[in-house]
Parts: C-alpha cells; sequence; structure tokens
C-alpha cells in the first residue's frame, strides 16, 4: 500500500509537469479583497552577494538606508553589511558560537534571537568597541524552534516566530505556526499567541498549486521528522507603512501577511530560482523591503524590493 501510494504520486507529478505552463509568473495564492500586495517579488531591484562568512546568513534587519545588520546560525556575531560597498564593514562578536536566527535593531540596541528562544541584548552595539550582551530566556524551548525575531513599535514588544511545536506545553499543535511577544519592559514573554497561523488555511490555498502541494507530500511521506513541509516561519517584519505582519517561510517557500487582527491578507508562492532558502526579512522605513536568502553550494543573497504605488 505504501508503494502504491509513492508510485501514484510520481506519476501525478510526472503529468502535471507536462501540462504546467512553464512561464506562469502569478505568484499569488490568495489575496483579500481588500487589500493589494504591493511588491514584485519575483523581479528584485537590487541584490547582493554576501560573502562566505554569511553563506548562513539567519536573519537581518534595518539600520540606515546604507547598512542592515545580519546573524548567521553558528556564530554569536552581528554583521555590518554595507549596501552601497556590497561588503560586511564590521564584524561584531556578541557571545559564544550557537543556532542564532533573528536579528532586530531598537535604536541603538540590537537583540539576537536563539533558536531555542533565548534573546541576547547588544546595548550600543555601533557604539563600543566590545559591547557586552545580557541574556534574557523565555518561557521558548528548542522544540519550539524559534526562528524570526521583528520589532512590533504599535505594542512595543518583539515579536517571536517558531518553526517547530506552536505552544509552550505538552499541548498537540500539528495544526498551528505561532508567534508570541516578548515585553520590552517586564522582559518576559506572553504565554499567549500574538497570532496563531492555521496549517489547514495554508494547505488549502496551496492545493491550487497542484505541483507544490504534491511534492509536499511526497517528502513528508518519505521523512515525517521534518515534520509539516507545508509552511514554516523562518522570518517576521512590521510593515513600517501598514502596520501588517509579514511571515516568511523557508520551508513551503511562501510569505504570508497578516492584519494586526491577525487577518489573512495574502499569501504569496515565492520562486525557488529566485528565492533559494528564504530565511530573513526587514524593512525600511519607506517600505522598501529586504529578503536574505540561505545560500547552500552557492553565496547567501540579499534581495531588495521596491514599494510599488
Amino acid at each position: 500500500m505504501r508503494l502504491k501510494k509513492v508510485i501514484i504520486l510520481l506519476l501525478l507529478c510526472f503529468v502535471y509537469l507536462s501540462s504546467y505552463p512553464q512561464d506562469d509568473n502569478t505568484n499569488k495564492l490568495f489575496e483579500h479583497p481588500n487589500y493589494d500586495f504591493q511588491y514584485q517579488l519575483n523581479q528584485p531591484d537590487h541584490s547582493w552577494e554576501l560573502p562566505k562568512k554569511l553563506v548562513e546568513i539567519s536573519g537581518l534587519s534595518y539600520i540606515d538606508k546604507n547598512r542592515l545588520a545580519c546573524v548567521q546560525d553558528e556564530k554569536g556575531n552581528i554583521y555590518i553589511f554595507n549596501l552601497k560597498s556590497g561588503e560586511v564593514e564590521r564584524k561584531i562578536n556578541f557571545g559564544d558560537d550557537g543556532d542564532f536566527e533573528g536579528i532586530e535593531i531598537i535604536e541603538d540596541d540590537a537583540w539576537v534571537l536563539k533558536s531555542n528562544g533565548t534573546l541576547y541584548k547588544v546595548k550600543n552595539f555601533l557604539k563600543v568597541v566590545e559591547p557586552t550582551a545580557k541574556k534574557h530566556t523565555t518561557a521558548l524551548s528548542g522544540k519550539n524552534d524559534a526562528e524570526g525575531l521583528a520589532y512590533d513599535p504599535i505594542g512595543q514588544n518583539l515579536l517571536i516566530a517558531c518553526k517547530g511545536h506552536p505552544f509552550v506545553d505538552k499541548k498537540s499543535g500539528k495544526e498551528f505556526k505561532a508567534i508570541y511577544t516578548f515585553n520590552l519592559k517586564t522582559k518576559l514573554l506572553d504565554l499567549k499567541q500574538f497570532l496563531l497561523i492555521k496549517m489547514d488555511t495554508i494547505k488549502y490555498y496551496k492545493n491550487y498549486n497542484t505541483m507544490t502541494q504534491m511534492g509536499v507530500e511526497l517528502l513528508a511521506y518519505f521523512d515525517h521528522a521534518k515534520g509539516d513541509l507545508s509552511f514554516q516561519p523562518s522570518g517576521v517584519a512590521i510593515h513600517p507603512i501598514s502596520g501588517n505582519i509579514y511571515v516568511l517561510g523557508s520551508v513551503g517557500n511562501l510569505l504570508l501577511v497578516f492584519s494586526r487582527e491577525g487577518e489573512m491578507m495574502s499569501i504569496i508562492d515565492l520562486k525557488s530560482k529566485i528565492h533559494n532558502q528564504p530565511e530573513g526579512i526587514c524593512f525600511g522605513p519607506d517600505g522598501t523591503l529586504y529578503i536574505s536568502n540561505e545560500g547552500d553550494e552557492d553565496e547567501g543573497i540579499i534581495l531588495m524590493f521596491e514599494l510599488e504605488n
């Protein structure tokens, strides 16, 4: 029975590939009637290839019009990437090696997220030669696999997106992905989720992209340890103009947009030839969007997309 199911999936994949229009540039799987997604994510306005030290870039944050702050998922370093020169202008060590997945700049301080939910506040990270980091543990753990970090200026909190288990307890949660808030005043995690993403909704709209859904089912069939491959968050950012929440997923190659009330506004399919492994996302104050892609055999890359009027 197992072999029969695999053969059927492979045959369906072959049939679909034979008939699929190769020049189809449509990337919106869903869009709310009252919303207009204003970026062309298949057509970057600019791109930067990254040095080898950032081949595993896992997060980035906006500093100013010429600089982005980046982290990679093995070293306790902040890399200041200069957009004008296309080079790393400074490396700032803040801790030991570890699985660092997100970074957010708030005024003069940098906050860095580890996959086990621990946060590091690097005070005056640009003004001090050797800045120190203060560690803040949260109720999250390795099972949650925290991968996305963003600052929410409206709530004045940090948002933490979880790639893994959506809850802090043992409650079953295969049908959800979650985003939590970390209170910058109390330095505590709110145990009530800021946003719960329903996986059934993602799967429903991905079913329109038959090839993608069949591929997801086939991969999950062979390796259950990878979990639900329809979508797993890898980055999160707040749009500086609309206040909408953008959730990036390297697993699933999707970008989801939610309103402040948690309503789904858009699901964007990220084409793998442009977005090989999207891990980091941030915005400039004018709405310019930056997405970083981790490398493999190739270099890591940062892509820029201007806001369309």
